[in-house]
């Protein structure tokens, strides 16, 4: 009997003090607000106006990507004023133009800070990778299920096509089935 209780005693302890512990809060990004994954489409800005138009060449569209193409990150310090921008590394090979970089933003306007200097892109090794301008617009977008979710667009210049810029443009992932492309 006496095994017993202090078997129940024990238990009973387990129970008690387990019952008290603080439940578990995950940390928060510092940049939450404009962290996600993107469905985006490629075009080079030929005239170097910030705008798309016809004088604009499309490279990729959601459908050749396949696939959220974009992510934005917090990066590993959780800074307030930068974000990492990656291209999926899942993406087919055929549609690639690696990148990964650390770049400065405003979180308060959601907006993607100019940087002439350029940022190394972890994806390829010697490049860089400058920010020329971006922005997030809330609920600007509507996917194909008719859900209105956050428009992106950022303009950048790779300095392996120093000259040139790109802009990325599209809206984020919902993760639902119905809003592939």
């Amino acid at each position: 009997m006496k095994k017993y209780s202090s078997f129940l005693s024990i238990a009973a302890l387990l129970l008690v003090t387990s019952a008290c512990q603080k439940e578990y809060k995950a940390p928060v990004s510092n940049t939450v607000e404009m962290n996600g994954r993107w469905w985006v489409e490629l075009y080079q800005d030929a005239d170097k106006d910030g705008k798309i138009t016809s004088a604009d060449n499309l490279y990729y569209s959601y459908e050749d990507y396949g696939m959220y193409a974009l992510i934005t990150s917090n990066t590993a310090n959780n800074s307030k004023d930068s974000v990492l921008l990656t291209e999926n590394p899942s993406l087919p090979k055929s549609s690639k133009w690696p990148f990964t970089f650390k770049t400065p933003v405003n979180i308060s306007n959601l907006t993607f800070t100019a940087n002439p200097a350029g940022s190394t892109n972890l994806a390829l090794s010697g490049e860089t990778v400058s920010m020329v301008s971006g922005k997030i617009l809330k609920n600007a977008a509507t996917t194909l299920s008719g859900a209105k979710v956050d428009s992106i667009f950022v303009e950048m210049e790779f300095s392996d096509d120093a000259g040139s810029w790109y802009i990325l443009s599209g809206h984020r992932d919902t993760g639902q089935p119905e809003d592939q492309h």
